[in-house]
């Protein structure tokens, strides 16, 4: 495997290991802004630390995923 390809591949594992912290992410938000609806405060859902760390994390992924655009954008010619 060439060095493009090692890093291309980093990039990938990266990313994907990124998006899978956001889906996490997400999963644990949904559960927080049931609760704040169940209690009629949809808004606390949107203050919580659940939603910084979604947002932090959905930001994340779309800079992992940037940079394996990056990569794939240096490809050497065939």
């Amino acid at each position: 495997m060439g060095d493009w390809e090692q890093e291309l591949k980093a990039a990938e594992d990266g990313a994907q290991r990124t998006q899978a912290i956001e889906e996490k992410a997400e999963e644990h938000f949904k559960a927080v802004r049931a609760q704040a609806d169940a209690r009629g405060d949809s808004q606390a859902a949107l203050e919580s630390e659940e939603f910084r760390v979604w947002m932090a994390s959905r930001h994340a992924t779309d800079a992992a995923w940037g940079g394996w655009a990056m990569v794939m954008d240096a490809r050497p010619a065939a």
